[in-house]
């Protein structure tokens, strides 16, 4: 029988997790677009003390818990590096029976990304104001 892994707490590790030599827990998990990709923390659990003079993130198995439901989900990580212009195109694709003045109105908006700084904004970076600011600037332009 195999010998189960644990860390330096004499904790058994799970599938994908491991403890590198300088403290930190790591998770190795393949993400939706088939990428190898790591998780890092300092902590294993909630209850785990912070080492002396290290930032504080959320622990390695709430990560984890993130993760698997983002996986379930079928949420690409990082918006699949989409910017704001490509995914405004692939939504305006997949509608179809729309009335032409409707569909103008799409071409009207891909047009004005096209030239805006704004369209090119990856989306996974796009936060809600800098959305609001651009359509308040829309506005202003009339």
């Amino acid at each position: 029988m195999s010998e189960k892994r644990r860390d330096s707490k004499n904790r058994i590790l799970r599938d994908g997790e491991s403890q590198l030599q300088d403290g930190r827990y790591r998770y190795k998990y393949v993400d939706a677009n088939g990428k190898e990709k790591y998780e890092y923390s300092w902590r294993l659990v909630a209850t785990d003390a912070l080492p002396a003079g290290k930032r504080d993130f959320e622990p390695l198995r709430e990560k984890i818990k993130q993760i698997k439901r983002d996986l379930e989900d079928m949420i690409i990580p990082e918006g699949g590096g989409l910017t704001v212009l490509q995914l405004v195109i692939k939504y305006t694709n997949q509608k179809t029976g729309v009335r032409l003045t409707t569909k103008n109105g799409y071409t009207t908006v891909i047009n004005l990304l096209k030239r805006e700084p704004f369209g090119n904004k990856r989306i996974d970076k796009v936060r809600l104001s800098d959305a609001k600011e651009w359509l308040i600037k829309l506005q202003q332009i009339d």
